[in-house]
Formats: C-alpha cells, structure tokens, sequence
C-alpha cells in the first residue's frame, strides 16, 4: 500500500547521495513516496533532489553563491536549516508531508534537526546520526519536540555491513510512521495539562484519576525545562482546556539559573489565553542541580539530596521562595482566565513533609505568606492543613478545575 503523504528525507547530496539513494530505494520497496531536500552547500550534488538547495537557500533568506562566497560555516547551517525548516511547513500545509528522515554527522544531525524542531508535535522525525551516542548532549537536537534519534554505529560513509542495516530499519521505520503520524490536536475527549516531578507524581496521579471520571484526559509533563517547554508550545497550540500547574520546580530554575529552567516563558501560555488554572506550590523546595562535583559553592550548608549519581536536589531558601512567589503572583494576576491557588501547608513534596530530608517549614511558610499577599482578591486561595500528595489537596483541585471548566461552558 502507498503511503498518501510523502516520506521526506533531508540529506546534504554532495557528501550523503548514495546513502540518501538507498535510503530513497527502501522508502520505495515499503511502500512509501519519496521526496528529497537537498541541503548541502559546497559539492556537486550525487543524485537528483525533489527540491534543490538553491530553493532551501532561498527559503532561508540567502543563496548558494553568496553562502559559498561567504565561506562562514556556520552562517551556511543556519540559513540551510531555516530554509529546510519553511519548505517542510509549507509542504506540511500543502498535505505534502507524512515524515521526515535525515542522515549525518554533527554538522548533517544539527542542520536537520533544527529543520525537523520546526514541525509540530506528532509529525514524525527520525535522524540516523554519528551523534545519537557518546558525552554529547542530545538537547539542542531534540529541543522540545518528538524527534527520534537513531546511532549511525558506523560513520555514514557509503552503504555497509553495518549501515546498511541500520538505515534500512531507519527508512522502514519512517514509512510505516507516515501512514499514521499527525500533529497533535484536540482529540475526542477534552484535555488538560499538569505539571509533575516524581516528588509530586501521587498528587499528579490521583487528579488524572479523578478528571478521568469526569471525562478528561490529564497530559502529565516532567517539570525538568524541556517538559514546561513542551507544554507552553501545546498550550498555544489550542491542545488543553485547562492547566494544573502544581509542580512549579521550573520557575525556580529560572529564579536561580539552573540547568533545568524552561526560561522566561513558563507560566505566560494558559495566562495569554486565558485558560483555567489550578496552581500550586508542588516542588518549589527544589532545586534541581547535576552531580555533586557541579553544584555551585553558593549552595554550600545547604540541605541536600542525592537523587541518582547525575541528579543533586537542593532546598530552596525563604528568600529564593519569596521571590518565586513574586513571579509566580504577578503571572497570575495577568490573565484573563479563572485562577485558583491550593496551598498545602505541611509540604511542598514528598522529600519536604516532617521527617524528611527537605523539611523548612518556615521557608514554606514565607512562600505561603507572600504569595497570598501578592495576589489579586479575584484569584480563589484555598490553604489546606496537609502535604500537597494528600489526596485531599487532588479533590479541592478537581473540584475547583470542574467548577471553573463549568462556568466557561468548557465542559464535555
């Protein structure tokens, strides 16, 4: 059966064409349809393209001439990656495109990639790449998006014993993704997003229980930077009716330039739209820093956590929370939509109730103060006597997230 939508493969022809070709040939022995960019600069291409480089030149806001007159590598990645990434929109727009696979090394692997972070969530993206192994990290290529990374194993250089195996996986593998991949869109049961660390997994478990009685789905993302990321984009993609914002780790990560921030953007997409949200204050004793040898010295006499080997926490300080509440409060008091606010006043997640580890009651305290003197009176503050895993701190949020959805006539 052929595939309706084309398998779209980026390949920089002047090195990758023989490569690009057998991939081209499995795409076809599959069932699929083709369809090459072209996204080299310097070489004559090996094999026709479907689209040329000049074209992804072009899409990118330059030429071929000028980038090989320039001679700036890097300028020429930018421009070829941005081109590649307009034309895969358009083609997108155009029902032109079911999936997109890319082979290459690191200069091949960062040009695709920034094309593929390009196209929404569910279009499916595959990169056989020499860097999917190894101390690199795989962040700036993956970025927020679903991006599937594949070793190479082998250096792509000509079709082998070993890579010709693994690129006939590759291709196989995106023909079969064409068939049923889509960007991510309202399904037929309402959906709502909430944000979860495993510190605050049981509060996060217990509400997309309850939602789901009442006919909801509860997207659940990891609140580690890349995670808020994700759910800002889906947010003003239209995905989510409301949001329960109750792991706010990310927030902090910014305050203190962590490494696991989701930037100056957290919290700004339900306010800008207006949606309903349920706050509260799930992992704001954390912050989440790398291992302990990384750990900044200002942090010293801190109390501490060793998550895993790779992972330190550290209790954030009366200060640090009182200026999360600040941002936390003035976000908040910027939408137009309905907000409430849970205050559990016995912890912040598990590893902060009494006994443990990252137990402050009087920086919890300090948080809880200032938020509810920052916030508007038309925001709803409910303060419960327990630790925020407690199932009672899950019902007051559905109820409050029902009633709200209610009112906005937003319910299934």
């Amino acid at each position: 059966m052929t595939s309706r939508r084309p398998v779209v493969i980026l390949g920089t022809l002047d090195t990758k064409a023989r490569e690009v070709d057998f991939v081209r040939q499995v795409v076809l022995e599959e069932g699929g349809v083709p369809l090459i960019i072209d996204t080299g600069v310097l070489g004559r291409p090996g094999i026709s393209a479907d689209i040329g480089r000049q074209e992804v030149a072009e899409a990118g806001g330059s030429s071929i001439e000028n980038l090989i007159a320039v001679g700036d590598k890097a300028d020429a990645l930018v421009v070829m990656g941005q081109g590649a990434a307009r034309i895969l929109l358009r083609l997108l727009e155009e029902e032109r495109l079911g999936g997109v696979i890319s082979l290459g090394g690191s200069r091949g692997t960062a040009v695709s990639t920034r094309a593929m972070q390009a196209l929404p969530i569910g279009v499916p993206k595959l990169m056989v790449s020499t860097m999917a192994s190894g101390p690199m990290p795989f962040g700036p290529y993956v970025g927020t998006k679903d991006i599937t990374l594949m070793h190479s194993v082998a250096d792509i250089l000509g079709v082998n014993a070993v890579t010709g195996p693994v690129l006939r996986n590759a291709a196989a593998a995106i023909t079969a993704m064409s068939r049923v991949g889509a960007p991510v869109a309202p399904g037929s049961r309402p959906a709502l997003a909430a944000t979860m660390l495993g510190t605050t997994t049981p509060l996060v478990d217990q509400i997309r229980s309850q939602m789901k009685e009442d006919g909801y789905d509860t997207v659940a993302f990891h609140a580690t930077g890349t995670g808020g990321r994700s759910m800002e984009e889906l947010i003003d993609q239209g995905v989510f009716r409301g949001v329960f914002d109750v792991t706010l780790t990310e927030i902090v990560a910014w305050l203190t330039d962590g490494p696991h921030s989701a930037g100056p953007g957290r919290m700004e997409g339900a306010t800008s739209r207006g949606l309903p949200q349920v706050i509260a204050p799930g992992g704001l004793d954390q912050i989440i820093q790398g291992p302990p040898e990384s750990v900044p010295p200002r942090y010293a006499g801190r109390k501490r956590i060793l998550h895993t080997p790779r992972i330190t926490v550290i209790r954030t300080s009366a200060q640090e929370l009182t200026e999360a509440a600040g941002i936390i409060a003035e976000r908040l008091g910027r939408s137009d939509g309905p907000v409430a606010v849970v205050l559990p006043l016995r912890g912040f997640s598990v590893v902060s109730t009494e006994g443990q580890p990252l137990h402050d009651p009087q920086a919890d305290r300090v948080f809880i103060e200032t938020i509810t003197g920052a916030l508007p009176s038309r925001v709803r503050i409910v303060e419960l006597d327990t630790h925020i895993n407690d199932v009672k701190v899950a019902t007051v949020a559905t109820d409050l997230m029902l009633e709200m959805l209610s009112d906005r006539q937003g319910g299934p």
